[in-house]
């Protein structure tokens, strides 16, 4: 990073942030129109948000494209997308939405460019905040709007999102900031314990299930990884031996148990749908194993198929509500492939920042890249135009020690350069 960020970048960063949760563009927007289906003033608040951003990046090019170098996998993915327009049933709208997500991901670049990983918790903290607020007197004032009237969800809080899971996922990211956000001042430490209290009010009683068990799982990962690695010197390896046989254990549970389990958390035994559009999904993601049918190219019309499932389930289908599903099917195994690289790097530098143990934001890395992977068997948020995509873009390539080396030197006087750390 180069010198302290300048109050355009923060307003500029802090705003795309805010358009990429989607908050009140359910309240603005005319009746049946949503961001996806290409309203005009959500194109031109996108548009100008990203040139904004790429006016940013624009002087420090150099840096740019050392990291973009540095990420193949994550440039590759972006570019896959972005021709996969030329191998699907309505190119101009695969065209489109790639281009959406190419943006997003340059707001997750600028992020890790131009804030460091401190400076990213502080300004999705305060982010988070007013997100909270606004939804808490939406909900309190307007439960017109803040309270869902929907069929499915009636009576769970929506806030100043247009659905229930808006608002679950969100407050459970938000959560998990001020979990590791420093507190420095009496005064800080105080507002940071309301600000836990409404996050997990918020995401209680929205009703979203996947968040609440993402999160859980990220709360109790992270302390296991904890313990073992800091205290009982666990090898890494073991530790992820350990991790993988857990989570065999639970999934044989959950699939053994599944209307058990369904019954005791409130749900029912298709997880709300899941599992039936899950099981839809498979011979479509076989039927175009490599390629898939491209970026958004398959739901709400896209493409012919996705009319069969939508017929099945009675109702429009937006997305997988699993975000490795989600890939194979629109980009197949080539896609899923460039994925799972670009997540193994997020995992792998989190672990190595994890280690330094300077501060509880060392550890942010690693918790968010458990909640992420955790949060994609129940959402898709991998590739998507969302800020949770971007802040997962800005954690792989900010905790690169190549990048964050620089921050380092600064506080520990560290013989760290940007180019010297894994050459």
């Amino acid at each position: 990073m180069s010198g302290r960020p300048r109050p355009f970048e923060w307003i500029v960063l802090g705003g795309c942030a805010f358009v990429l949760t989607q908050a009140i563009l359910s309240l603005v927007l005319g009746p049946g129109d949503t961001p996806t289906e290409g309203n005009a003033t959500w194109k031109l608040i996108l548009a100008v948000g990203y040139l904004s951003v790429v006016a940013i990046l624009v002087p420090f090019y150099r840096e740019t494209l050392y990291v973009l170098g540095r990420n193949w996998s994550l440039v590759v993915l972006v570019l896959l997308a972005l021709v996969s327009c030329s191998w699907a049933a309505m190119p101009a709208f695969v065209l489109q939405r790639s281009v959406a997500v190419l943006g997003a991901t340059l707001v997750g670049v600028a992020f890790a460019i131009r804030l460091s990983l401190e400076d990213q918790l502080r300004l999705m903290s305060w982010l988070f905040r007013i997100i909270a607020v606004l939804s808490l007197a939406c909900i309190v004032f307007l439960p017109s709007y803040g309270i869902s009237s929907v069929v499915d969800s009636q009576g769970e809080w929506q806030g100043i999102f247009s659905h229930k899971n808006g608002l679950g996922s969100f407050m459970a990211l938000f959560f998990l900031v001020e979990w590791r956000l420093p507190a420095n001042t009496r005064l800080a430490k105080v507002v940071r314990v309301f600000a836990l209290l409404l996050s997990t009010v918020l995401l209680l009683f929205s009703g979203s299930l996947t968040p609440v068990l993402a999160l859980a799982g990220t709360l109790l990962f992270t302390q296991i990884y904890k313990v073992a690695t800091q205290k009982l010197r666990i090898p890494l390896y073991a530790l992820a031996l350990a991790a993988f046989l857990t989570a065999a254990s639970g999934v044989t549970v959950l699939v053994a148990q599944n209307e058990r389990i369904a019954s005791v958390l409130g749900r029912s035994s298709d997880l709300t749908g899941r599992t039936s559009i899950w099981s839809l999904v498979v011979p479509f993601i076989i039927e175009r194993p490599v390629q898939g049918f491209g970026y958004s190219g398959f739901w709400a019309g896209a493409s012919p198929e996705s009319a069969d499932i939508e017929r099945v389930m009675g109702t429009m289908i937006q997305y997988s509500h699993n975000g490795y599903l989600e890939i194979l099917l629109e980009l197949g195994a080539v896609g899923f492939f460039l994925t799972l690289v670009f997540l193994g790097t997020g995992v792998r530098r989190a672990i190595y920042r994890s280690k330094l143990g300077h501060s509880s934001v060392d550890l942010w890395p690693f918790s968010f890249m458990v909640y992420f992977l955790l949060h994609n068997f129940g959402e898709c948020t991998i590739l998507y135009q969302d800020l949770e995509w971007a802040i997962c873009v800005a954690t792989v390539i900010g905790t690169d020690p190549a990048l964050f080396a620089a921050d380092l030197e600064q506080e520990d006087a560290l013989p760290l350069t940007l180019a010297e750390e894994f050459e």
